[in-house]
């Protein structure tokens, strides 16, 4: 019987067994494996670590990096921030007006993120967009952000973050939820303003998922691609570049998939490093 069992459950998880190893193990091993490798469509020759030694010493991959680590310091903590104040707002709300908010604010999550750019990409159109009509409006003038490449990133991490702000909003509000009410009456008791509850109680308490939030979020800024491929291709003069979109430019641009493969491993440990190391940070606060 345990043996029939033990086969039925591997009969039933085994497309998606079948799913995540092509998809996911394979690739994954293979990345490693062709970024030793000087490859292109027709050929492979084993360089060993030249890929990762030339990598360091190339200015648009240096610039790439620094972009990226713009964006995740711009991006992460204007999410962590907005969430957290737009949900603790949310929670005096009344129960349909609650989760009229919260499916207003999940939309953008569940949405396309090439339909959500190139919406905004309209907007910021420099000759119709709606964002040019009202800057004239209020007597700025015509304003074209994605000429600077501060501008640039800046305006990319705005529109990031208004899709991003929609999974840590209801993480944070189901977080609150469970804070127990008992500490809440406490705190009124002893006379504690809203200001001084939120801060000595409610943000202490959901710590566990500010440390989720901030992780995800770091992973996925890393991860950044749609929105500069579909908006500024990476320009000005490579000035919003990023890491993924570089690496897809080395290897579906310039054909180099030894040296894109290389790339894609520094991603992999610059994530896996900072993931660690938010892991740790948390760990011992929290401890």
């Amino acid at each position: 019987m345990k043996l029939r069992e033990w086969m039925w459950s591997y009969f039933f998880i085994g497309p998606n067994l079948l799913f995540l190893f092509v998809f996911l193990v394979f690739p994954l091993f293979y990345t490693f494996y062709l970024s030793f490798f000087e490859a292109d469509i027709y050929s492979s020759t084993f360089v060993g670590f030249d890929n990762f030694s030339s990598l360091f010493g190339e200015e648009l991959f240096l610039k790439a990096f620094v972009n990226t680590f713009y964006f995740v310091l711009i991006i992460v903590p204007c999410v962590i921030v907005i969430s957290l104040v737009i949900a603790a707002f949310m929670q005096g709300f009344h129960k349909v007006s609650k989760s009229f908010f919260r499916l207003m604010f999940y939309l953008p999550v569940v949405s396309t993120p090439v339909v959500l750019s190139l919406v905004w990409a309209w907007m910021y159109n420099p000759s119709f967009g709606i964002i040019k009509y009202f800057s004239e409006v209020l007597g700025f003038g015509s304003v074209d952000v994605f000429s600077g490449q501060l501008s640039a990133i800046l305006a990319l991490s705005g529109i990031v973050v208004t899709w991003m702000v929609g999974q840590p909003i209801i993480l944070y509000l189901s977080g609150m939820d469970g804070v127990p009410k008992d500490l809440y009456e406490a705190a009124e008791i002893d006379g504690a303003g809203a200001l001084r509850t939120f801060f000595s109680i409610t943000l202490p308490m959901i710590s566990h998922t500010t440390l989720l939030i901030v992780i995800t979020s770091t992973i996925s800024v890393f991860q950044i691609f749609v929105v500069i491929h579909l908006i500024t291709g990476g320009g000005p003069f490579h000035g919003t570049e990023s890491l993924v979109y570089t690496i897809y430019r080395t290897a579906f641009v310039s054909l180099e998939f030894g040296k894109a493969s290389a790339q894609s491993v520094i991603l992999f440990f610059i994530i896996l490093i900072i993931s660690l190391l938010q892991f740790r940070l948390m760990k011992t606060k929290l401890d």
